[in-house]
């Protein structure tokens, strides 16, 4: 159910409408509209049709059924895209195609010696996996550290307040899951 709810929501801010105009037009709570972009509550039949008929697509498009395979679903080491910095010392590289039916976000972490996140600790709505795939790095989940080794891995939901820095003499890679997609 949660492809449903991606769907609705892209095609939603797609259409420039705020979560409360659309429920307003559903006579449904922008809450529950929420928890249906969010995957933790299911439309009935009824409310998607509904929908479908406000973002002016179909039924099926909105449960993935027409889907199909990225035509280039290889992405080669030196044909990755770069996204934005989010501190000094950190680059950011996608390893899989955009695409707004993926459910999770692959990406590679190169820190610098001694980058981090920043003093402010992050959070919102997902979950994370990382594992490091060279060097070390500490990860403050809710004040608690974890140091993480080359071949350690580590599993959280996103909402917990977190932050990281490289604590190796060099550089530290790590292969980071992001879900849902936020980069």
């Amino acid at each position: 159910m949660e492809i449903i709810g991606i769907n609705i929501k892209a095609r939603r801010e797609e259409s420039s409408m705020t979560l409360r105009d659309m429920a307003d037009k559903l006579g449904v709570s922008a809450s529950f509209l929420s928890q249906v972009e969010t995957g933790k509550a299911s439309p009935s039949l009824s409310t998607l049709k509904k929908i479908s008929g406000i973002l002016q697509t179909t039924v099926g498009e909105l449960i993935g059924e027409n889907v199909v395979a990225p035509a280039h679903p290889v992405i080669r080491s030196g044909e990755r895209q770069s996204i934005k910095n989010i501190g000094d010392g950190i680059d950011i590289y996608l390893l899989s195609s955009p695409d707004s039916n993926n459910q999770m976000e692959p990406l590679l972490f190169r820190l610098n010696e001694n980058a981090d996140s920043g003093e402010t600790s992050i959070r919102h709505f997902g979950q994370e996996f990382i594992i490091v795939i060279k060097g070390s790095m500490e990860i403050n989940l809710n004040d608690n550290k974890y140091m993480l080794n080359k071949g350690d891995s580590i599993y959280f939901n996103s909402n917990v307040p977190h932050s990281f820095r490289n604590t190796a003499k060099g550089e530290t890679e790590a292969i980071w899951v992001v879900t849902p997609p936020s980069f």
